[in-house]
């Protein structure tokens, strides 16, 4: 079975390679494809898509998967979803990241379905002794992540640190602090290139802004630090704390407009960065039969057909 995952080049999927060297090693043909890629993708024999909207099938010969990473944000966002759950085509199959947003999209029918959380790369389960940078900002820079006030933090209240901020960003964030000698910017760079960076950090900052969706959805950078072993401070929200508490983790708590994120603080907080072995993509992938899933959706589909 020829798989292609579909890559719109808007999101960060670590997912897309973590799928492809899975299924590669177990007889499947899987591959990153992008959405532009109209010719390629009809090669395939499965279609995964990450959601968006999916209004239409180009090849009813083809099986198609649906995998929902995240609900919808900024204005409008439930209608957004809304109309997700009723414009989009019926797949062969659907994937969902939480039980959360299986029960928020609430889809009907007896299409096969997974839940399938997020997982950590083998490559970040490493960690450096030499230091270069006091934190880092890892992922997502888009303007609803509010990344502008813990940027302007470290331009005017706390220059004798330094943060990288690793990912792609706006023109406008970039021209408010490139003029800040204690903030880095590398851009986007390749997935397996991350950790060499990143584990050159003491600090790993989880500033999520505590609004829906994201205050119930996983964080990727969060899961990262902890395989590279990062002392982290995070905002304070729902399902950090359920992490946190499950894991037996310390993580040094932040407000949003960081007026108690200070030097002194964090130096005297006795932090815990938990054990994350058991989220490696593999055991996801294991635990949650990835395998048989994909075997029971295509028979699902070739019944339908």
């Amino acid at each position: 079975m020829k798989i292609a995952f579909i890559n719109n080049g808007k999101s960060y999927l670590p997912e897309i390679k973590a799928y492809t060297d899975y299924l590669n090693k177990r007889g499947f043909s899987a591959m990153e494809v992008y959405s532009g890629q109209k010719e390629v993708i009809e090669k395939f024999d499965i279609v995964w898509k990450f959601m968006g909207l999916d209004m239409k099938q180009d090849n009813r010969h083809q099986f198609y998967i649906h995998e929902y990473c995240s609900l919808s944000v900024g204005k409008l966002s439930k209608q957004k979803d809304l109309l997700k759950k009723y414009l989009n085509c019926k797949p062969t199959g659907r994937l969902f990241l939480n039980e959360e947003l299986y029960q928020r999209m609430n889809f009907k029918d007896n299409l096969p379905y997974l839940k399938r959380d997020m997982g950590i790369s083998h490559s970040f389960y490493t960690n450096q002794d030499k230091k270069d940078y006091d934190f880092i900002y890892l992922g997502d820079t888009s303007k609803s992540r509010k990344l502008n006030n813990l940027l302007t933090n470290f331009k005017t209240q706390n220059r004798d640190q330094n943060i990288i901020v690793i990912g792609s960003i706006s023109n406008e964030l970039y021209k408010n602090f490139k003029s800040a000698d204690n903030i880095i910017f590398t851009g986007k760079i390749n997935h397996e290139d991350v950790p060499s960076v990143a584990s050159k950090a003491v600090y790993g900052i989880n500033y999520v802004p505590n609004i829906f969706p994201f205050n119930i959805q996983t964080s990727t950078k969060l899961l990262e630090y902890c395989a590279l072993g990062l002392k982290i401070i995070t905002t304070n929200y729902n399902w950090v704390n359920q992490f946190e508490e499950n894991r037996g983790a310390r993580f040094l708590k932040v407000d949003e407009n960081l007026t108690n994120f200070t030097r002194d603080r964090i130096e005297k907080f006795d932090f815990y960065t938990p054990n994350v072995e058991d989220l490696r993509w593999e055991n996801i992938f294991e635990n949650i039969g990835l395998i048989h899933y994909i075997n029971t959706s295509i028979k699902h589909g070739e019944r339908v057909n």
